[in-house]
């Protein structure tokens, strides 16, 4: 499996835009998922070619939730891939739904847990707020899950693992805890450290302060950005 962060809000080179968003290309056996589509199309555009990560070829994309920086790229998806399968949020279709078809998309409100193939599901609905899902992919070595905010809290990681009653190897993506009080990353730092995840690489929302943590709890940790490319 081979992960790019297309869009973050840091950035690894120069050339790329460094903006409040999240996406995700995530190659796995021959399938490629857009997790996310940062927070408009021109940043997906320029950092998709900049990395040469053509997104024409994205079979289809996951939308972690309803909040502007990840899905506010759709305009180049639609137009890169057109008639995509989209899978959005619960509660959402009659809003970001109707905003996907409009513009060429196939949105798929995901109303309990779906798998698009076999070894790849989508989680959720999980409340935040707002409802929140995740991208779940198996492994031979463990579970890896793709989080867009974690607005659900931490306890989720717990539910995934024992509905799979598989160990997960490794989380990718935002944790919504730039601003949040000491004693709160605290909290989710020792409820990811008690999964003893091989992996955690944090995104988007998740704070310096995250990070440092994790590092220090030992886990393997690595500080992430657009243009960071992980292989699993």
């Amino acid at each position: 499996m081979r992960v790019t962060v297309i869009s973050d809000d840091r950035g690894l080179r120069k050339d790329l835009v460094a903006k409040h968003s999240l996406a995700l290309l995530v190659e796995h056996d021959f399938t490629y998922i857009l997790f996310d589509m940062s927070i408009d199309e021109t940043v997906l555009e320029h950092n998709a070619r900049t990395l040469n990560k053509p997104l024409d070829i994205v079979d289809y994309v996951v939308v972690s939730h309803e909040h502007t920086p990840h899905y506010g790229g759709y305009a180049y998806i639609a137009q890169e891939a057109p008639f995509t399968d989209t899978y959005i949020p619960y509660g959402s279709m009659e809003s970001l739904g109707r905003l996907l078809l409009s513009s060429g998309l196939r949105p798929r409100e995901v109303t309990k847990w779906t798998t698009p193939e076999k070894g790849v599901h989508v989680a959720g609905p999980y409340y935040g707020p707002p409802y929140e899902q995740f991208l779940v992919i198996e492994l031979e070595r463990g579970l890896v899950v793709f989080s867009g905010c974690m607005h659900p809290g931490v306890e989720v990681l717990w539910d995934i693992a024992n509905r799979l009653r598989r160990r997960i190897y490794a989380v990718i993506g935002g944790f919504h805890l730039a601003n949040a009080p000491q004693e709160v990353v605290a909290r989710v730092t020792r409820g990811v450290a008690a999964l003893r995840p091989e992996l955690v690489v944090p995104l988007h929302c998740s704070g310096e302060l995250f990070v440092k943590m994790l590092e220090r709890e030992g886990l393997n940790t690595i500080r992430g950005g657009a243009g960071l490319v992980i292989e699993i």
